[in-house]
């Protein structure tokens, strides 16, 4: 990976101090917090690590359990969230510490959820899909993920800022995970692209070769498009996958790229079959990554800026780890000689009319839940915010849009300035709801 820029929440002092000051003001606490004098004094925006560390100098020492990884050290995404707590911990002269619960050895991923808002582990990413009638909001967002554009560096860009800004604009969702006993980070958190992969040999890209298909999903709309598409949908955790593909359990799996190579995929996987525009593939899964809200209402405001406001370098080590990851994904289906496809026509087209009816259908469940007097509106929230992201990516920050899976190198994936969407990010979705 490129090494992450030094001084960025210096910088952000810059970027940010006319916001800050606005937003200080309008701010909320942490829901269920005890009042500013009682957690302390908070600290401004853009401080250095000697700031944070005076203001907590007389806070008792904690340890944040983090879990919800799929795999272990020596992987891009886990090692980022790694130096990241490494930073935490210097920032805040010693008093924050990590204990990272490796591959789910303690708490799997399906456990994830209900062990934070039980403050049996204390940070980390959960999946909702994994329980959709305990987490029926977060699911709903999760179908409308049909919108995220397909190109493979600036789209991860795209799909991460769009999404996780809808995920902390709209009520619901951030109300359903408090609900649950905890305080969302990100209430929708983009973990990776995912994609149809299939093994064995040739391509299956028409109807004709999806028709009989076993194909593992991860939630009900995958599983729906798959049955559309005449495959037959099973569901599979991430754990049992790989010897669920072994055995033929499985042909085919809707599966995270950036899992690909670290995963050992490449070993049963031959091919990624992608859609060639948005609302033209399997939606993504988003995941939530919160901490417990019993541990959040305990830490003093400026543990819980700090947390918050190094979430700008979270960003860009998690971004750079996913790029290296699907780089690494890349090369090792090249080394293999697996290929990359893109859906017909007719598949392309049949998705895209599925995933128009969906959206409809969310649009209906959202207001017949009571969640807002006009679905449509909500939907159209979601598509928008992503196209905003979009025209930031690609307009403003001047990436280029015109990659494809089959041509992708990491030198192009190296010269992206994931630190400069980083800053773009926080100044845009994290600072307006920085904890004051």
């Amino acid at each position: 990976m490129i090494p992450r820029k030094a001084g960025r929440l210096q910088r952000l002092s810059i970027l940010t101090l006319a916001v800050a000051t606005a937003t200080t003001l309008g701010a909320c606490g942490a829901s269920g917090a005890a009042s500013n004098v009682e957690r302390g004094s908070g600290v401004p925006v853009g401080s250095d690590s000697a700031a944070y560390a005076e203001a907590l100098k007389d806070m008792d020492p904690v340890t944040i359990r983090f879990g919800g990884m799929t795999t272990g050290p020596g992987t891009p995404g886990v090692d980022a969230f790694v130096d990241w707590g490494k930073k935490v911990t210097e920032m805040s002269g010693g008093k924050i510490n990590f204990d990272f619960d490796f591959a789910g050895a303690k708490v799997p991923l399906d456990k994830m959820a209900d062990a934070l808002g039980q403050g049996r582990i204390d940070m980390g990413l959960y999946i909702q899909s994994y329980q959709p009638d305990k987490w029926p909001v977060a699911n709903l967002v999760t179908a409308m993920s049909m919108y995220v554009s397909p190109a493979p560096l600036t789209g991860r860009l795209a799909t991460f800022g769009g999404e996780a800004e809808f995920g902390l604009t709209w009520e619901p969702v951030t109300k359903e995970a408090e609900a649950a006993g905890i305080h969302p980070l990100y209430p929708i958190y983009p973990a990776g692209d995912t994609r149809l992969m299939c093994a064995g040999d040739g391509a299956v890209s028409s109807l004709a070769d999806l028709k009989g298909k076993q194909i593992r999903v991860v939630d009900k709309t995958q599983a729906a498009l798959a049955t559309e598409l005449g495959a037959t949908p099973v569901s599979l955790t991430f754990p049992e996958l790989f010897t669920g593909l072994q055995r033929g359990v499985v042909d085919c799996a809707i599966n995270s790229l950036s899992s690909y190579a670290s995963g050992g995929f490449d070993a049963v996987l031959s091919s990624w079959i992608s859609g060639t525009k948005p609302g033209g593939d399997f939606i993504d899964t988003p995941q939530g990554w919160g901490i417990s809200q019993k541990l959040w209402n305990r830490l003093p405001l400026a543990a819980q800026q700090l947390i918050w406001d190094s979430q700008a370098d979270m960003v860009e080590g998690q971004l750079r780890g996913q790029f290296t990851s699907l780089m690494d994904g890349v090369e090792a289906l090249r080394a293999a000689k697996g290929r990359t496809y893109d859906f017909d026509d007719e598949v392309t087209s049949k998705i895209a009319a599925f995933n128009e009816k969906n959206a409809a259908n969310v649009a209906k469940q959202i207001e017949d839940a009571g969640l807002a007097t006009d679905g449509a509106a909500v939907v159209k929230q979601y598509k928008d915010l992503v196209e905003k992201w979009i025209g930031i990516v690609e307009g403003d920050l001047g990436n280029p849009a015109d990659l494809s899976w089959g041509t992708v190198t990491r030198a192009e994936a190296e010269a992206i300035d994931v630190g400069a969407f980083a800053d773009k990010f926080y100044q845009e979705v994290l600072l307006p709801h920085r904890p004051a």
